[in-house]
Order: C-alpha cells, then sequence, then structure tokens
C-alpha cells in the first residue's frame, strides 16, 4: 500500500447484511477497549442508509459511535482499490462468496492489505488460493477464508482432539456435528441458503478442480 495512509485498523465489509451487523456488534466491544489493539473502524457496503442503521442496531441501547461509512462495491474495482488502501485489514461479509468475493480478494492481493471473510465454500477457497497465493506472498498479506461459525468451531474441535493423542498415535478421520438450542425460533437468511444451494448444484464443479491440481502433501496439526 506504499503511497497511501491507512487510516483504519479494520474495515468491515458487507456490514448492513444479516451476518455483517452481528460482526460490526461484537467489533464495538473491543474498539478502543482497554489492551485492544483496535483503535479504528470503518463499515463499508452499497448503501449509506443500511450502513448506518446496521450501526444503530450493533449499538444499541448505547448511541452508535463516530464509525466512518464507507461506499463500495464489489462490482466495482475502483470502489474497492480505494477501499484497500485506507485500512490494514479487510473482512469481508459479502456472500455468496463465489459471485461477489473474488474481486475483494484481488484488490487486497493486489494493494497488500491484509483479508479475512466467513465464507464456509469450499470451491471459493481452494481457487482463490490457486489464483492468488502467488500475488499475496509477494505483496506480503495474508488471505483467511472461514472464520465464521461454521467452520471455526470444528477447526477448534479438532485441534483439541488431535493433541489428546500421543504419538505415534494420530486421529485420520475426524467428524463433528453442531446441535442448536435455544429457545426461540432458530432462522437463517437467503445469503446463507443460497450459498448452500449453489454449492450442492456445483460440487461436480469443484471436485474437477481438485483433480487438475498438483496433488500436496497434507499440513500436518500439531
Amino acid at each position: 500500500m506504499d503511497g497511501f495512509t491507512v487510516r483504519y485498523d479494520l474495515i468491515i465489509l458487507g456490514a448492513s447484511g444479516f451476518t455483517g451487523k452481528y460482526v460490526v456488534k461484537e467489533a464495538l466491544k473491543f474498539l478502543n477497549a482497554p489492551s485492544s489493539p483496535l483503535k479504528s473502524l470503518a463499515l463499508a457496503g452499497r448503501n449509506p442508509q443500511k450502513l448506518s442503521q446496521a450501526l444503530s442496531w450493533a449499538s444499541h441501547p448505547n448511541p452508535p459511535p463516530a464509525v466512518p461509512i464507507l461506499t463500495a462495491d464489489t462490482t466495482d474495482p475502483h470502489s474497492l482499490g480505494r477501499l484497500v488502501s485506507q485500512t490494514k485489514l479487510i473482512l469481508n461479509c459479502v456472500g455468496p462468496f463465489r459471485l461477489y468475493g473474488e474481486p475483494v480478494v484481488a484488490a487486497c492481493a493486489d494493494s497488500g492489505c491484509d483479508y479475512l471473510d466467513i465464507c464456509g465454500e469450499p470451491e471459493f477457497m481452494e481457487r482463490m488460493e490457486a489464483a492468488y497465493h502467488e500475488k499475496a506472498v509477494e505483496k506480503g498479506c495474508l488471505v483467511v477464508s472461514a472464520c465464521g461459525f461454521d467452520s471455526v468451531p470444528a477447526e477448534l474441535g479438532l485441534i483439541f482432539n488431535s493433541r489428546q493423542w500421543v504419538f505415534p498415535s494420530a486421529p485420520n478421520w475426524i467428524e463433528a456435528y453442531v446441535s442448536l438450542e435455544s429457545d426461540r425460533r432458530v432462522v437463517g437468511n437467503f445469503g446463507t441458503y443460497e450459498s448452500a444451494v449453489l454449492g450442492v448444484a456445483n460440487a461436480d464443479k469443484l471436485q474437477q478442480f481438485r483433480r487438475s491440481r498438483p496433488r500436496r502433501a497434507r499440513p500436518m496439526v500439531r
């Protein structure tokens, strides 16, 4: 990001979406909190009015803090370029990622801005690694997917389980199950449903893509 001034520690892209609002709510707990590295934050998306409403919802019952609202669209590379030039880290909440995610990854890889998302779509993640790994290494940026609810508990469970085994024993297969319990009705949202439908519909393409790539040794979990 040579030649640009980094103004924000974090920009949340897609902050007015179903999941984005909850991400904002959690981020506000860390903004300027003691010992927290998060000192500056901005929200970004297509509709400034909806972003302002999301900020008000996330900060309730307190008044909304003075968090900047930025306009950006995943179909507009110039707006994404302006976005990544202003921050150390983009947290992308705009899905389905197979439809809207790649331009954001590309902008981050080109600029050196770090990237996180809440994606749970294997094909998207693997294609982004194949397409942008070398560029990200060259620019010194991190591109990290699967930071959402459907991924983190399973990975933490895998790490915990793996540490219970004594070398040379090791698990070679783990199945994870999630149980949802609530006094209220459990609901989803259209974006998650759309991602799931597209993932199932394109499962054969994922297998073709995997077969087309060189086989690599699998990472070891310690």
